[in-house]
């Protein structure tokens, strides 16, 4: 069975529609190179909160790898039970974390240092270098 390796925050999915750098992009295809034995999560409050702030055509480049049936990436449903610990965080960054803990998955971000404040080092792919 496949598991999540990577979660993406919406961060990191903002960027990756704006075609703000290409680290979004290589980090999904590297996973999706490895033959799909491991996913890329997008947690739906950080999806949701990105495709508010986007405009027509990057919703368009959002939307196309969080919905497509054939790659390496998997929208993550916010539980219930989770609702007030990414309330309390954010939504833009806190559904992330719960899913990263919660997975045991590397957290991909363009806010490292706020992350690794919530998760520690080891557990962040900081993609601003």
């Amino acid at each position: 069975m496949s598991g999540v390796r990577v979660v993406l925050d919406t961060t990191a999915l903002t960027a990756y529609a704006q075609l703000k750098g290409m680290a979004t992009a290589e980090l999904v295809a590297l996973i999706a190179a490895e033959g799909g034995a491991e996913l890329v999560g997008i947690p739906a409050a950080c999806f949701l909160t990105a495709y508010e702030h986007l405009g027509p055509d990057e919703r368009d480049r959002l939307v196309r790898p969080a919905t497509g049936i054939d790659g390496v990436t998997v929208i993550l449903p916010l539980l219930g039970a989770d609702a007030v610990e990414v309330a309390e965080r954010g939504p833009a960054l806190g559904h992330a974390v719960v899913e990263a803990r919660r997975r045991d998955a590397y957290l991909a971000t363009y806010a490292g240092p706020q992350a690794r404040g919530l998760l520690g080092e080891g557990c962040v792919l900081d993609l601003d270098g």
